[in-house]
């Protein structure tokens, strides 16, 4: 029931909001090139079912930023509450060499369609309050490519002593063809000199992203240690969908360290040490508006963390 009111607010008593029978056919097929060398195709159907909270009467407060979550099942003026899953093709082509042992190169494009993707959305209606919505929105599409490689560099040709280097790196283009309802809400609100089409970027999905580490392996003295950094590009959060701006997600360069090592005449205790985020970036959203210089619209500061931990094996 909504709002915590048993007796006057929308109950769901043994009701039925999510109900389909889905296919999910796939294929995988590998061309052996040369000896060490492949191409794989493959295809998919999958799925995308929305959370209990998302397919609800729920409203959530947050006591800190005064924001609301909104279930679905709430109807507006342009949303009848009808919240479906998303459902999503799949079709990747790889090519892979490998080298020598835990080597490799690889390069890869996908594509994916979504059907009714699920993303959030500001309430065009509560105009006085800051509250937000899982809605289906347009059919969208995602391609793009990925690079990842991993490579080991042997110490003065000792073997027992690697240095192994590896990284990936994904160029993603996406767009989501708008609702008509999206499309004119926010040709309503065009500023002067603004023009939009009936596409934008997906919601939750970045441009780019980079990951690469650095571990180094001492076999002898079961000493492991790695260097591991992360981001992604700019990224859409929130739709305003017109009235509001929409809300971005800043990138955030992750920069983690982990050192670990076995002790003891067994080797049973295994001690870890962590460091995350040692470049003591922030998690920062910001609202962004055609020629209009970007503002907060939330930042936390998550600092450091040290972890130290101690395992033992009996």
């Amino acid at each position: 029931f909504a709002s915590g009111d048993d007796a006057n607010g929308t109950n769901l008593d043994d009701a039925k909001v999510l109900e389909s029978f889905d296919l999910f056919p796939s294929i995988n097929l590998i061309e052996k090139v040369k000896e060490k060398e492949n191409l794989r195709f493959s295809y998919g159907r999958t799925i995308a079912r929305p959370s209990f909270k998302e397919l609800s009467f729920a409203q959530i407060l947050d006591p800190i930023s005064n924001r609301i979550f909104n279930g679905s099942l709430f109807k507006y003026a342009d949303w009848d509450g009808n919240l479906k899953e998303t459902r999503i093709e799949n079709i990747d082509v790889r090519w892979e060499l490998y080298k020598k042992v835990g080597q490799m190169i690889s390069v890869s494009g996908f594509y994916k369609f979504f059907d009714k993707p699920i993303e959030l959305v500001r309430i065009p209606e509560q105009q006085t309050s800051t509250e937000y919505q899982p809605r289906n929105v347009g059919d969208g599409m995602v391609f793009g490519l990925e690079f990842e490689f991993k490579t080991n560099i042997e110490l003065i040709s000792n073997e027992k002593n690697v240095f192994s280097l590896n990284g990936n790196l994904i160029l993603v283009n996406s767009q989501i063809t708008m609702t008509d309802a999206e499309y004119n809400s926010r040709n309503g609100y065009l500023k002067e000199g603004e023009s939009i089409s009936n596409r934008r970027q997906m919601a939750g999905q970045s441009p780019f992203v980079v990951n690469c580490g650095l571990t180094y392996t001492k076999k002898e003295s079961d000493l492991q240690a790695g260097l591991f950094y992360n981001v992604k590009g700019p990224t859409l959060y929130i739709l305003g969908a017109g009235l509001f701006p929409d809300i971005y997600t800043d990138p955030f360069h992750s920069l983690n360290f982990s050192i670990n090592k076995k002790i003891g005449k067994e080797k049973r205790t295994k001690i870890d040490f962590k460091v995350s985020n040692i470049l003591g970036d922030n998690n920062y959203n910001y609202y962004s508006s055609f020629e209009a210089e970007n503002q907060t619209y939330s930042e936390f500061n998550i600092g450091r963390t040290y972890s130290l931990g101690v395992n033992h094996s009996f």
